[in-house]
């Protein structure tokens, strides 16, 4: 991805958590990945998300317990599928689980909904997904955050590249840091 904004990020990254670009960011995505991810959708992926993992896909915690997007580790593709299965799964005969609360953007009829592919996750319920099936006042390929233990769906961003940019800026701004308990144990 030849992203301005995604660039920022990584420079800072490299400065300020080198462990997060040296051992937690995926190496590409393969083509192969990509379509077979598509397959599980049955949906155009925007390009901008391919774009994005066609640079890295996603993140591992094996030498370092990084995390990117707004402190939430950036999942990669095979677990994205994973989530997908899991949701399958889970929404399988019950009815629609409705969110208690979200924005006009999102379809909230259904806090399974399948078409909300899972792109960072806190590794208890809360996720940023990237909206498949969108309102009819939303946009597809939306980032929006959906907490599973209120219940409750908020837009972050309309696309990817807007995810990254208003990440990028945040950065410049000061608003993102590293956790001090973390960086003793050396992860970043």
């Amino acid at each position: 991805m030849t992203d301005n904004n995604l660039q920022r990020v990584v420079n800072w990254l490299t400065i300020n958590a080198s462990r997060i670009i040296e051992f937690s960011l995926n190496k590409p995505a393969t083509d192969e990945q990509i379509s077979n991810l598509q397959k599980h959708f049955d949906k155009k992926l925007p390009d901008d998300f391919i774009n994005l993992y066609k640079t890295y896909n996603g993140m591992n915690d094996e030498e370092n317990m990084g995390n990117f997007f707004y402190a939430l580790p950036f999942l990669s593709i095979d677990n994205i599928i994973a989530d997908k299965e899991f949701r399958n799964t889970q929404s399988k005969d019950i009815a629609p689980i409705p969110l208690n609360h979200f924005d006009k953007e999102i379809d909230g009829t259904n806090f399974f909904n399948l078409n909300w592919l899972a792109l960072c996750f806190d590794g208890s319920r809360s996720y940023l997904r990237l909206d498949l099936s969108p309102s009819d006042k939303g946009t597809f390929g939306q980032i929006i955050f959906i907490d599973g233990d209120y219940n409750v769906g908020l837009l972050i961003a309309d696309s990817i590249t807007e995810l990254i940019a208003n990440f990028a800026n945040d950065i410049d701004k000061g608003l993102y840091s590293l956790n001090e308990e973390a960086l003793e144990d050396d992860q970043h």
